[in-house]
């Protein structure tokens, strides 16, 4: 199987096996779904742990911190709402603050941290471990089950983590990196065409132990920039290496004392003088 190396950054990236006969298209079909699901989890997990501790979100036009709630007519209405016995203020004002009680709530963090790790994209690639779309769905189960053991009851439609359970997600900062219809994946500074019966095999050859550092663009946008020549971590110790270096020269540069030269042994006519009898002190009597 082929390993690809999906990369935009050290938190995007995944590893991917394919067969080498597999066409372009199916490829990147499989690529552009597995990075959504990835990012669509990094942004369900922002607001399960909102949800853990303030409960579900208030409709639109009731968003407000509680402690300044007021009715239709703009009276203050907060000591007149009723709380229940778990609730915890949301200083967004997005949420009710009517939190599951905390075995409910243990439910939901432990399936957080849970998921964490399965989109922890750095560590996943160092252990060399591909992924699937499996992968993340079987993850995304796991989130939707937690939910439904801590609001059996189910959470509002305009919750955004009852919009994301669907499929759907906003698009916001955390979401703009998400691929679509058109997507094109580029190595070597290349395109892997699509819509032609292109297969992998075409641009990496038979050889089923090849292994590739790849990148999906969006369509339109050009060759990606290419890969550094060295790691970030190298380039620090590089920098690091250079100042001490730089630090090391300077103090020569200040340690330049020419005082010596007047010292007998830096005399450069020393042994001159003394063959010919002149280079001792003239004494008189």
């Amino acid at each position: 199987m082929v390993m690809l190396h999906v990369k935009k950054t050290d938190e995007l990236q995944f590893l991917f096996e394919t067969a080498v006969k597999n066409s372009v298209d199916e490829t990147v079909t499989e690529l552009v779904e597995i990075w959504n699901m990835q990012i669509q989890i990094r942004r369900l997990l922002d607001s399960m742990d909102d949800l853990a501790k303030y409960g579900p979100a208030k409709p639109g036009d009731k968003q407000c911190i509680d402690t300044y709630a007021t009715d239709d007519y703009g009276n203050m209405i907060n000591d007149q709402i009723p709380r229940g016995p778990h609730y915890c203020m949301d200083p967004t004002g997005k949420r009710t603050g009517e939190a599951p009680e905390p075995r409910l709530a243990e439910v939901i963090n432990r399936q957080v941290s849970d998921a964490k790790k399965v989109v922890d994209a750095k560590a996943t690639v160092e252990r060399r471990q591909a992924v699937t779309k499996q992968y993340f769905q079987e993850c995304m189960d796991s989130l939707r089950g937690a939910v439904m053991i801590a609001f059996p009851e189910g959470l509002p439609e305009f919750d955004d983590v009852e919009f994301m359970l669907k499929g759907e997600c906003e698009e916001d900062g955390r979401t703009m990196e998400k691929f679509y219809d058109g997507t094109e994946l580029w190595w070597a500074g290349k395109q892997m065409e699509q819509g032609q019966s292109k297969k992998i095999c075409d641009y990496l050859g038979n050889n089923d132990k090849t292994k590739i550092v790849c990148k999906l663009q969006k369509p339109g946008g050009g060759a990606p920039a290419r890969e550094p020549a060295v790691n970030e971590q190298t380039q620090k110790e590089m920098m690091a290496f250079y100042h001490r270096k730089q630090e090391e020269m300077k103090k020569l540069a200040d340690d330049e004392d020419d005082g010596h030269m007047s010292a007998a042994w830096a005399n450069p006519n020393a042994l001159k003088s003394h063959l010919q009898g002149t280079g001792g002190s003239v004494g008189w009597r």
